[in-house]
């Protein structure tokens, strides 16, 4: 989701449960995903600096990568660079060790295992894009109904359009509300699909219910950022 719209991979089973808790010294990104090809090169992506932060190679569909992270950041892991390039998983990843296993060389196939963060930044993505395609269901039919200028029946759905986008928003703000001491709370307003709907007051609300040291985060930084950019009303359906 960027739209608050947001979303799953394996390794050495052998590996004890310990490795996945923070890390002292670093991120630690142990993967075994099936199909993988010997040689393929994989590269970890910071989504915000739209950076290579770490790359490795594959090995009996197996690889490592080690490293630290300045603070918690939206990575991708992409296998292959270029037009051949393919996204494996999206990683909201921090100094420690966490798993990266698949079925198939897939993105849906593809899960993370051993950060709570990102299960729960995934938690919040399915809810949010249940609602999100219940809506979009609806508005192909308001759609439908406008270019029959039926307005009778294309009004009654506007406004259920416009309570689930609501419904949307006051779930991201609930997210960021439990969340507020960890980095989950500061991304959820960056990562999601929301930013057309979203205020200039729901950006400084959802700032503000932040502890300190993730207002002060690069998550933090860029809410205030999205904030800058707005003072409009909360659109309506379209």
């Amino acid at each position: 989701m960027k739209s608050c719209q947001l979303l799953p991979i394996f390794f050495l089973l052998f590996f004890p449960a310990i490795c996945f808790a923070q890390q002292p010294g670093g991120y630690r990104v142990m993967g075994h995903i099936q199909g993988l090809p010997d040689q393929t090169k994989l590269y970890l992506i910071d989504g915000g600096k739209r950076k290579i932060i770490d790359s490795a190679v594959v090995r009996q569909e197996r690889f490592v990568m080690n490293g630290h992270m300045a603070e918690t950041a939206h990575t991708y892991l992409y296998a292959g660079k270029g037009s051949l390039s393919m996204k494996l998983a999206d990683i909201l990843l921090d100094n420690r060790s966490v798993k990266v296993e698949g079925t198939r060389p897939v993105y849906d196939s593809v899960t993370i295992h051993g950060s709570d963060i990102d299960r729960i930044w995934k938690e919040w993505w399915k809810e949010d894009q249940q609602i999100g395609y219940q809506r979009f269901r609806i508005k192909q039919v308001f759609e439908a109904l406008t270019t029959k200028n039926d307005t009778a029946n294309a009004n009654p759905l506007k406004k259920i359009m416009d309570e689930m986008t609501a419904e949307r928003i006051d779930l991201l703000k609930s997210y960021v509300q439990q969340n507020r001491t960890t980095a989950v709370g500061a991304a959820l307003p960056t990562l999601c699909t929301l930013g057309n709907y979203l205020t200039k007051a729901d950006y400084l609300e959802m700032y503000q219910t932040l502890a300190p040291a993730w207002q002060n985060s690069g998550f933090g930084r860029e809410i205030l950022d999205q904030a800058g950019k707005k003072g409009n009303p909360l659109p309506s359906a379209k």
